[in-house]
């Protein structure tokens, strides 16, 4: 990859972390071919390729191969991410917070999520603080899988209007005993902040849409789905407590 400058898109946040982030290099905390993260100051920075799932804590490039910037040094300077000689610049900005919720049904009587199953999970949706511990940190990779339930959850009920505020706090307590990228999109997801697929799905549920989301990473979708319809579950249970 030569050197130069490329234009990538920016969730509104990415930018105002860039901004505020200090001068110098940063530790690189994971590379491969579509996604390259670092830590901007206690916050996970990505940079992701054209076919890698946007996450609303990346920076969006119409790079195929992120490959060929492994092992350059990675540093910030005047709000601009430089990757060796490659002068990273934000064309334009867009807002990764979900705003709309469409019909779903009833979400008790969905069938068993694929790769969830084996996830204790509570019948009325509601999370408490035991099902946090439970699930914060939990499960393989750079997001486990019950980091991405709680994200779901978050998500949905910041979309609705009806977040938790126990449910919010707790997380925000937890978020030291999982791995920095997590952490970052559980931030993200208290303020409704999501990856398109999720987005989509709860915008417009359907085959298309939910086949989308299940397909991102080894578990992330299904986690996501799952933390969604518990949300969903939560809400509906809570209104029928109350008729």
């Amino acid at each position: 990859m030569k050197s130069g400058s490329i234009s990538v898109v920016a969730p509104i946040r990415v930018r105002e972390r860039l901004a505020e982030a200090s001068d110098g290099p940063r530790d690189v905390l994971h590379a491969s071919s579509t996604a390259l993260y670092v830590d901007l100051d206690g916050w996970c920075l990505g940079l992701v390729s054209s076919s890698a799932t946007r996450v609303p804590c990346a920076l969006w490039s119409t790079l195929d191969d992120l490959t060929p910037l492994a092992g350059r040094p990675v540093v910030v300077c005047d709000g601009t991410l430089l990757v060796g000689d490659l002068d990273v610049r934000v064309g334009r900005l867009v807002d990764p917070r979900v705003t709309r919720v469409g019909r779903h049904g009833d979400p008790r009587s969905e069938p068993v999520i694929p790769m969830t199953s084996g996830v204790d999970l509570p019948a009325d949706g509601r999370l408490t603080g035991p099902d946090l511990d439970r699930l914060v940190g939990r499960g393989p990779g750079l997001t486990p899988l019950g980091d991405d339930v709680v994200a779901g959850w978050l998500v949905t009920r910041a979309a609705l209007g009806r977040p938790d505020d126990a449910v919010v706090d707790g997380a925000r307590h937890r978020l030291g005993a999982t791995t920095l990228l997590s952490a970052t999109l559980l931030d993200c997801a208290i303020r409704g902040e999501a990856l398109p697929p999720l987005a989509h799905w709860l915008a417009a549920p359907s085959e298309a849409t939910a086949r989308a989301l299940l397909a991102v990473g080894a578990t992330s979708g299904a986690g996501l789905m799952a933390g969604a319809s518990l949300a969903l579950t939560s809400l509906e249970e809570k209104s029928r407590r109350a008729a």
